[in-house]
């Protein structure tokens, strides 16, 4: 999406027209970034033909807060925005005196916490081929100490026992609740929802399972680096003859 302002500039001392004539911002018009993470916003001086005037530098600015504290700071010169808290921010680019319209930077909150809701240990009856949903929460820790939930961040959901590669393994699998399994039978990725909560489910993939199956999850960056922290674990077995 291009956001653009355009208009003519007149110089203060000579009332005289300069050539700048409009700036165009080339960055998405709702931009994202993660705490702790960089993104860069770019806009252009135009002349009056509609050329790019590489030479005439666009100023960046932080408009009023949103919030007591900002949620990101921003490089004046180079437009660099690195993200600090969760939060939204205004800000504007300004050349000769013309400014861009006002642009939303909004800063995702990345869960430094993640742990499984009880119970962490579920059973799959005889006649059942999908156990109960595994839960688990992912939380944004404040330097304070406050757990807020995270929504709407990735949640890897693991077999690590049986061991990939191995007969047992291939005698379960792993997927969203109430959804079929995808490519990766031992692996999938869940969204948080309301609450911070992620879910998934194990299923009987054969005709003979293992007594049991150990799961693990870990919170993901948009990026799919895994959140340090411990992940949650849980334990779900099979009811057989």
């Amino acid at each position: 999406m291009l956001v653009g302002a355009l208009g003519l500039a007149c110089t203060a001392i000579t009332g005289e027209f300069s050539e700048v004539v409009g700036i165009l911002y080339t960055g998405p018009g709702a931009p994202r970034v993660e705490e702790q993470d960089t993104l860069t916003l770019t806009a252009v001086a135009l002349g009056i033909d509609g050329e790019v005037l590489p030479d005439v530098p666009v100023i960046w600015r932080i408009l009023e807060p949103d919030t007591a504290a900002p949620a990101f700071t921003l490089d004046s010169l180079t437009g660099l925005v690195t993200g600090i808290l969760a939060g939204t921010g205004r800000v504007q680019g300004i050349a000769d005196g013309l400014r861009t319209n006002t642009i939303t930077v909004t800063v995702l909150a990345v869960p430094d916490s993640i742990a499984g809701v009880e119970p962490t240990t579920v059973t799959v009856a005889e006649a059942e081929t999908e156990s109960p949903s595994l839960v688990a929460a992912v939380y944004d820790v404040s330097p304070t100490g406050q757990a807020t939930p995270v929504s709407g961040r990735p949640v890897r959901f693991t077999i690590v026992e049986p061991v990939a590669g191995t007969p047992e393994a291939s005698q379960v699998a792993i997927g969203l609740p109430g959804q079929p399994v995808g490519t990766d039978s031992l692996s999938v990725t869940a969204t948080s929802i309301s609450g911070g909560l992620a879910l998934a489910t194990v299923r009987r993939a054969g005709d003979v399972q293992p007594d049991s199956a150990v799961v693990e999850a870990v919170a993901l960056t948009s990026a799919g680096g895994v959140i340090p922290g411990t992940p949650a674990r849980f334990v779900v077995r099979f009811v057989t003859n």
